[in-house]
């Protein structure tokens, strides 16, 4: 856990505590919905970006995986 110090507006900050009894809680489950939101909204984007490409993605990602495509993880016999 990390403790830190945020500035947000009075009226915000009350209307909050009013809904919760733990203000941590509450802003902890916001920004992971605002972090799911985010990670939607980038994957919405990149739909359709590949698109134009001139090999399928399971070729893509057999030649990353195939063994002279490796230099980050030699494996020995």
């Amino acid at each position: 856990m990390t403790k830190t110090s945020i500035t947000i507006p009075t009226a915000l900050f009350e209307e909050a505590k009013d809904i919760s009894d733990n203000f941590s809680a509450l802003a902890t489950e916001a920004i992971g919905d605002y972090i799911r939101r985010k990670k939607v909204e980038k994957a919405l984007k990149s739909r359709g970006m590949w698109a134009d490409r001139k090999k399928k993605s399971t070729d893509i990602v057999n030649e990353l995986r195939s063994e002279d495509g490796r230099t980050y993880a030699k494996r020995s016999d």
